[in-house]
């Protein structure tokens, strides 16, 4: 049982809230507004749970210099087997608005897959029905200059293809 409990049964709300809001308020201070520290000695025990029909965290950047409304926002979320990595879409309009998918990751037990590059996680297709693989989505835009002291990676119209540090476009598989 908790030691400290907090019940909320209000309903709709005027304004959008929450149960529990913890604010640090004083901006000469840069110190985290809510610290959880975990007594435990084995370690198996979760510092925060969620318990949610659609469990999820959104991450909002408050003083992002881009104009662009839904720059810095970010959320992790989980839908059945599925972890996601979500970016807030470019849009204004309340009917439009919501979460892009980034990365998808499929707990082990389900088959343990990765992906990334679709805008919604029905779009991974089940992995192809494999385990242990990684999708990767067509590029919407192929990289077209180079990043100094590394490589790109990227598929274009099925294959894989490597863009060298010096521009050189290699197909290393085709479609």
């Amino acid at each position: 049982m908790a030691t400290v409990s907090i019940t909320t049964n209000d309903g709709k709300l005027s304004h959008p809230s929450a149960a529990l809001e913890v604010s640090a308020t004083n901006p000469r201070y840069n110190q985290p507004a809510l610290r959880v520290h975990q007594a435990g000695t084995r370690g198996g025990a979760a510092s925060i749970r969620i318990d949610d029909p659609n469990p999820d965290i959104e991450f909002v950047e408050t003083d992002t210099a881009n104009p662009d409304p839904s720059a810095g926002k970010f959320e992790i979320a989980v839908q059945d087997d599925l972890l996601q990595i979500n970016g807030r879409r470019k849009t204004v309009d309340p009917n439009l608005k919501g979460f892009d998918t980034m990365l998808v990751f499929q707990r082990p037990a389900a088959g343990g897959n990765a992906g990334f590059g679709f805008r919604e996680a029905k779009q991974f297709k089940k992995f192809g029905e494999g385990h242990g693989a990684i999708v990767i989505a067509n590029s919407s835009l192929a990289p077209t200059s180079n990043v100094p002291g590394a490589g790109i990676l990227y598929v274009e119209a099925g294959a894989l293809m490597y863009r060298g540090s010096n521009g050189t476009v290699t197909a290393i598989a085709p479609a």
